[in-house]
């Protein structure tokens, strides 16, 4: 049963349940004692009671989904979140806990609301990063991590140890000239000079995190080649 088709089963006027943008038509928060009544009853096992506690609790999930409210989601999504932390805080309320029950069940509310979006940011980040977003002076694909940048010497160590120098020159010929000079630079092959990324990146003019990728790129090919 989806979240927002449970809460309709919660009431018999089923009419009522536009309430999104307002508490004013929820039910009002239980009396003390009554509230300590359903409680016990719910922990033993009563749906009636532990419904009756997540009914008289959801003008907390409307108020706290408001909080979000300049998210991407929509209300009724929020309040669908937030309506399964509450049915989590019901379930684990405790009269021992010593804090009520609307302290405890905002308290989760917050929590499967700000997990939601969490999750959701870091997918949205995930699959940005991946993405191209134009490309270079030389028509080279350029993504979202080479203008942020990335952590220093991306590119594993073991890369640098596994190949043979005199084999990387002899393969370095099947590369394009881009991944050439990148790794005549990085090796110090033909003699040269071994320079880091860093210092690449700037006598190339690109960023290093584009140098540690095409790298990366190039050793892994490299290995191949040569089966390492």
């Amino acid at each position: 049963m989806k979240i927002f088709d449970f809460i309709s089963s919660l009431f018999k006027d089923k009419e009522k349940v536009f309430y999104l943008g307002s508490t004013d038509i929820l039910p009002p928060p239980l009396e003390k004692s009554m509230e300590e009544e359903l409680v016990i009853k719910s922990n033993n096992g009563d749906m009636h009671a532990r419904n009756k506690l997540i009914e008289h609790n959801l003008r907390l999930v409307v108020f706290l989904a408001k909080k979000y409210d300049n998210t991407m989601y929509d209300l009724e999504d929020l309040v669908s979140i937030g309506t399964i932390g509450l049915i989590k805080g019901v379930k684990t309320y405790k009269l021992d806990k010593n804090i009520k029950l609307a302290t405890y069940a905002s308290r989760c509310i917050d929590n499967e609301i700000l997990m939601f979006l969490r999750k959701n940011k870091r997918r949205k980040v995930e699959i940005s990063f991946e993405d191209s977003i134009n490309l270079d002076q030389d028509g080279n694909e350029l993504h979202l991590e080479d203008v942020l940048g990335t952590p220093d010497d991306i590119v594993e160590k073991e890369y640098e140890s596994i190949v043979d120098k005199e084999l990387l020159i002899k393969e370095i010929e099947n590369l394009n000239k881009r991944d050439k000079e990148i790794l005549t630079l990085r090796y110090g092959l033909y003699n040269q000079k071994e320079y880091t990324q860093k210092e690449v990146a700037d006598m190339l003019g690109i960023s290093q995190s584009y140098i540690s990728r095409i790298e990366k790129k190039a050793i892994k090919r490299l290995k191949s080649l040569m089966k390492v």
